[in-house]
């Protein structure tokens, strides 16, 4: 956060956006997204490699080969989710400014 001389802390319109951009990154979507497109191209794998020592387990299933690909289709859903409905630029603004309020205060100044 860039502080002007007058004690408030206005943000030039390129630093909104890489505030936005930085907020959107790190979308818990994002990451739910990746953890279950990880562990689900792992899963995958090893019902593809060790499918026939699954299927005597599991009743003729392969459990594991059914299990990662359903966490590869999640994690593409989680994707998908957060381009489709992203978090709206003012939310994050107005987090950002009450976040500077809070500070603000526990300062003792006023915005």
């Amino acid at each position: 956060m860039v502080e002007d001389t007058s004690g408030n802390s206005p943000l030039s319109d390129e630093e909104k956006r890489a505030y936005v951009r930085s907020t959107r990154r790190f979308d818990l979507r994002n990451l739910l997204g990746a953890l279950f497109v990880l562990y689900g191209i792992i899963v995958t794998i090893l019902g593809v490699v060790n499918g026939a020592a699954d299927n005597k387990q599991t009743g003729g299933i392969d459990i594991n080969l059914w299990s990662g690909l359903a966490m590869l289709v999640l994690g593409v859903l989680f994707f998908l989710w957060q381009r489709w409905a992203p978090v709206p630029e003012e939310d994050i603004l107005k987090t950002l400014e009450h976040e500077d309020e809070v500070k603000a205060e526990g300062e003792g100044r006023t915005l």
